[in-house]
């Protein structure tokens, strides 16, 4: 399958997940505090050597895609941009000496389970972090955005790792 291909069924997929199941999914009296949105997968693992204009330009239509489902006035463009902007910086942390080759998708497959974690853990900080400030736009409340982010990150980590043990074939 085309590798263009399988990445438009991947955010699609991740967008029809993140609407129809985990925006439905109810934590109990935790639900102020733990609202993971894991359409950042869809960004974290395109391939490595895909340039950052389009990995820019794909964060900025599926944010707006995302928001016009969440009715968030680009409080997730915002936060997949930054993700996208990022993603080539911390990439290059967990990356080999070497480097990777432009068409490796620093998935769990590939990455290992520990540098995986570290990579998507801090994209989805940074994410989560600016989408509930913004969503906000308070700094009296930093305390409970901080608790908000830390939790929906865990949370968002471990459903990213789930999808991809599900989805994503050894090659």
């Amino acid at each position: 399958m085309n590798s263009i291909i399988k990445h438009i069924i991947h955010l699609i997929g991740l967008i029809l997940i993140q609407i129809l199941v985990i925006d439905q999914i109810s934590f109990g009296s935790l639900n102020t505090y733990i609202s993971p949105i894991i359409i950042g997968t869809g960004i974290i693992i395109l391939p490595a050597g895909w340039s950052s204009n389009r990995l820019l330009l794909i964060a900025f239509f599926v944010g707006i895609l995302l928001d016009s489902f969440h009715n968030t006035l680009g409080i997730n463009t915002s936060a997949l941009l930054l993700l996208a902007f990022l993603r080539p910086l911390i990439l290059k942390i967990v990356s080999p000496r070497e480097g990777f080759e432009s068409f490796v998708e620093p998935t769990v497959l590939n990455l290992k389970i520990g540098k995986y974690s570290i990579y998507a853990s801090i994209l989805f900080l940074c994410y989560h972090l600016t989408y509930f400030f913004l969503e906000s736009l308070n700094s009296s409340t930093v305390l409970i955005i901080l608790l908000k982010t830390v939790l929906s990150t865990i949370v968002a980590l471990f459903l990213s790792l789930l999808y991809q043990y599900l989805t994503i074939k050894k090659q």
